[in-house]
């Protein structure tokens, strides 16, 4: 339902990255984080078109998904929080049924009559998941402005596909900025499919990634 944003980064990192899973207690970390990382993203501004409400308007989103992600060890970080990624196994979807159901209100009420545009996108992602074949579903990746240019992102990335790899099964991500398309490429995505935004927007790519073969 979500897209994963437009702040990957690219450049390589430590190898000693220190990465963990998120606890209960890391929550406003990792909301914190999603919310600095998306607010000049192409999909999730137009989203969420006022500048001066939209890190708020993010976060009761963001704090919607991460709680469930949290709670279903989805949430991986690098320390201080600088990059965040989560990653929903086969069968878990990004809310809980009760979010689920309230989360067309909580749109119409941050958003007006923008919503249904919204949450026809959000739909629309949702629908586009494969149902068929088990994955990991890369449902958000975001870095904090002060932590880009060091790589950890795609690092992060790389250390939670690695999960994927060891259970035989693919990743599937959104990508909502095409600029980030050539680096989850590089990372041996491949596109799948597109899903239209909206008029005068381009369509964000759905990406797959095969497991990696073990040696």
């Amino acid at each position: 339902m979500v897209a994963t944003g437009d702040h990957a980064d690219s450049a390589r990192t430590d190898a000693g990255l220190s990465t963990r899973l998120a606890t209960p207690t890391d929550l406003p970390d990792v909301v914190g984080t999603l919310v600095e990382a998306f607010d000049q993203d192409p999909v999730w501004s137009w989203a969420f078109p006022d500048p001066q409400a939209r890190a708020a308007q993010h976060a009761v989103v963001f704090r919607m998904t991460v709680t469930h992600a949290i709670a279903n060890d989805a949430v991986w970080l690098t320390s201080g929080c600088g990059a965040v990624v989560t990653a929903f196994g086969p069968g878990v979807n990004e809310m809980s049924d009760s979010d689920a159901e309230l989360f067309p209100t909580v749109l119409r009420d941050l958003l007006g009559d923008h919503a249904d545009a919204v949450n026809g996108l959000f739909e629309r992602f949702e629908h586009a998941r494969p149902v068929d074949t088990p994955h990991l579903y890369i449902s958000m990746l975001g870095v904090r402005d002060q932590a880009r240019g060091h790589g950890i992102g795609m690092a992060l990335l790389a250390r939670v596909v690695e999960q994927a790899d060891a259970q035989g099964i693919g990743t599937y991500l959104e990508s909502s900025n095409g600029a980030n398309d050539r680096r989850y490429a590089a990372a041996g995505f491949r596109v799948h499919n597109s899903i239209p935004v909206a008029p005068g927007l381009p369509a964000v790519n759905t990406m797959w990634r095969d497991p990696a073969q073990s040696k």
